[in-house]
């Protein structure tokens, strides 16, 4: 009984020891995020680098599973579809942010923001704007179906004293997390 204990738990544990390898996988499970498949968007979506622009958006949906490495591949993909956050912070409760907007055939546009907050990676609009949350699905549709950029970041939680390292290179995305007593706002 106890050697079937330990095998469950390494079997179990095995996604914190191994990176997400993105392209090798023969079939990416729902819940890594990252779907490797074409996806053909409803909208186009462009950078803003008006702060203003974002002022009445707010929380439409989280972005990821509860798997760590995915917030990793959820910023790379941003960096790879729109380049570098407009704002970024070593506290992750506020680790960086885009403005972006997206626009229909017809001209119709909307204002989303995808930033990573307390909550984790999200997608925020103006929740008052008809269709906004579609337009939002769209985006994260697009978002999981990009392959991240190369990227490392290191940043804390202050209320739990957690030092996060996290990144992908080469499309392994990773995330690793320590408590200590002195975090990155210490060094």
């Amino acid at each position: 009984m106890i050697l079937l204990a330990i095998v469950c738990g390494l079997l179990l544990n095995t996604s914190r020891q191994n990176p997400i390898i993105l392209d090798q996988q023969e079939s990416t499970p729902q819940s890594k995020k990252y779907s490797g498949e074409k996806y053909v968007s409803k909208y186009s979506y462009k950078k803003v680098n008006d702060p203003k622009a974002a002022l009445m958006t707010s929380n439409i949906l989280h972005a990821t599973s509860l798997e760590e490495e995915t917030v990793a591949q959820f910023r790379g993909a941003l960096i790879t579809l729109f380049g570098q956050p407009q704002r970024t912070s070593q506290n992750f409760e506020e680790a960086y942010g885009y403005i972006i907007k997206a626009t229909n055939s017809t001209g119709q546009s909307w204002i989303l923001t995808a930033y990573e907050g307390p909550g984790g990676p999200a997608i925020g609009g103006d929740t008052e704007k008809d269709s906004i949350e579609e337009v939002a699905q769209d985006l994260l549709n697009l978002i999981e179906a990009t392959k991240p950029a190369d990227f490392e970041d290191v940043g804390y939680y202050e209320d739990t004293g957690s030092t996060i390292r996290y990144g992908c290179k080469a499309q392994v995305c990773f995330y690793q997390e320590s408590t200590t007593e002195q975090h990155a706002t210490d060094e």
